[in-house]
């Protein structure tokens, strides 16, 4: 199966559609950036510690599978020096658009996040991963190219959905949800999911797959919806 290629289609149907999680950076939002108060999201409504981005004026920034002209404007704003890598095309011209309108300098490739070879060792000061692991059969090779692309004491800040909502399914008679999948959960195992790639990994994954491939590990926040399996983490790493 073409996982990637699943993904992009899908990806790309849903920004079309006008999904929720593709809206742009408000202008007042990019006017708060510019005067140097930047707030970046993750979840529902959860928000990144402004301590632990710090001043991003000047520092080399990735948003890894971080299109839809959000994360990225907002740090360009800001007065980082900004590229985007995302598997959609869709939602880089999101990107492309708004950087275009508001005269903001971003670097725009189109590609896998698995493969980051097109960037040289040490090309980062900080990679912001928006939740998107969900559309990766392994996170190990992600976090080894995270690893490398970063220089020593980078950041890497990841955003996932919580493994609960892949344990977890709704029971429309009993009216409750049950705990009814093991992990790690991959939607080609469903015949009810179509053509949609999904999958759910492990804390164990996430977290000791961080520290095998050399990040210490040094913030953990979660943010839980409406939806009580809809639950999101963030961590920040650093490569030492």
């Amino acid at each position: 199966m073409d996982v990637f290629g699943r993904v992009e289609r899908n990806i790309d149907r849903l920004v079309e559609d006008g999904v929720n999680w593709s809206a742009c950076a408000t202008p007042e939002q990019l006017q708060q950036a510019r005067n140097g108060r930047l707030l970046l999201t993750f979840g529902v409504d959860g928000v990144i510690p402004p301590e632990w981005l710090g001043d991003v004026r000047g520092r080399r920034v990735l948003c890894l599978a971080g299109a839809g002209g959000l994360q990225a404007p907002l740090l360009a704003c800001a007065g980082a020096e900004v590229t985007v890598l995302d598997l959609s095309q869709r939602m880089l011209d999101k990107d492309r658009e708004l950087a275009a309108r508001e005269g903001l300098d971003i670097r725009i490739e189109h590609g896998n996040m698995c493969d980051l070879s097109r960037f040289a060792d040490a090309s980062f000061d900080l990679v912001l991963n928006p939740p998107s692991l969900c559309y990766v059969p392994d996170v190990q090779p992600v976090f080894r190219e995270v690893h490398r692309v970063l220089a020593p004491g980078g950041t890497f800040i990841l955003t996932s959905m919580s493994p609960l909502a892949y344990i977890c399914d709704w029971d429309s008679e009993a009216q409750c949800y049950k705990a009814v999948n093991r992990l790690p959960y991959r939607s080609i195992d469903h015949a009810d999911q179509g053509d949609w790639v999904e999958y759910g990994h492990t804390m164990e994954s996430y977290l000791g797959g961080q520290i095998a491939a050399g990040f210490a590990i040094t913030g953990y926040l979660e943010n839980q919806t409406e939806d009580i399996t809809e639950t999101y983490f963030i961590t920040r790493s650093e490569k030492r």
